[in-house]
Formats: C-alpha cells, structure tokens, sequence
C-alpha cells in the first residue's frame, strides 16, 4: 500500500509517490527549465524511428523503410512537460527519466548507483528530479534532494 503525498527522507534524499495521473497534470509536476534525460535501461526505440525518417529523407511514409539506429546523437529543447506529454503516449511501459539543470555525461545511468552515493550525485549532477512513471495508471515515484521541490509539487498536483 503507498502512502500518496507523504515526504520521507530517506538517506539524505526525500522521496514521495504521487497517485495515477493523466498527462494533463505534467505542467503541475515538472518545471519548465531543466532538461530530462530518460534513463530506462534497455529502452529500444529501434523502429520507432522508421516512419520519421522515411517522411524526412523521402517526403512520404508510403515506403517499407527499415533502419537500423547504431549511433545516435540527439539534442532537442522543448519545454519539460511538453515531452513527458508526447514520451507517454509513445512509451506506454512507462518512463523513467531526470530533470536537471545541466547536461548529464553519456554514460550516466542512474539506476546503477548505490543508494548512499545519490546525495552527492544530485548536488554534482545539479539533478532536482528523479522520476519514476510506470506503465498502466500505476503510482509514480519522485526523488528530490530537495523536499520543498516536492512540497510544491503535492500542492499543485493535489488541488487539482
């Protein structure tokens, strides 16, 4: 059973779980500086890129393009709630990412660090949102090194 709204901290960081919401209460969750970097491992987008790249190279979509993706390089800036709206219903497993104030190294991948060292990995990485979205109306999980953050967050997403 999760207790929604409820602030713990928990190891230097705070935590809490939001009820199931639809996308419409992201400009209440996230704020629109920062930049997200999903970060589910093995998240294939091999093949959901197919149809953007026959109407950008081909000008239709009318073809049976296959590609195979074996760098890819990617910088966009749209504002954060904006991409969360498209990332869910394009993701429908769910979605695991980060805000941050900066740009996080390439090879960062949050869910391998040991739960002692996320203090000190939010402060250096300038990280104010960890967020997990499950697949399905499940609960969402957010961690923050800041409780205010998350204050904020409960009293705008709960007054709705």
């Amino acid at each position: 059973m999760h207790r929604f709204y409820h602030i713990e901290e928990v190891d230097g960081v705070f935590e809490t779980v939001l009820p199931p919401f639809d996308h419409t209460a992201w400009p209440d969750i996230v704020p629109e500086q920062g930049y997200v970097w999903i970060s589910n491992p093995g998240l294939e987008i091999a093949g959901k890129l197919d149809s953007i790249l026959s109407q950008a190279l081909f000008q239709t979509d009318a073809i049976d393009l296959r590609s195979a993706i074996h760098r890819l390089e990617f910088d966009v800036s749209i504002p954060a709630a904006d991409f969360l709206h498209f990332a869910e219903s394009k993701f429908t497993q769910g979605i695991d990412f980060i805000l941050s104030e900066k740009h996080q190294p390439a090879e960062f991948q949050w869910s391998f660090l040991p739960r002692h060292s996320w203090p000190d990995i939010l402060a250096q990485n300038q990280i104010t949102l960890v967020f997990h979205r499950p697949a399905g109306g499940e609960p969402s999980k957010i961690i923050s090194p800041f409780g205010d953050i998350l204050k904020k967050i409960i009293d705008r997403i709960s007054s709705r």
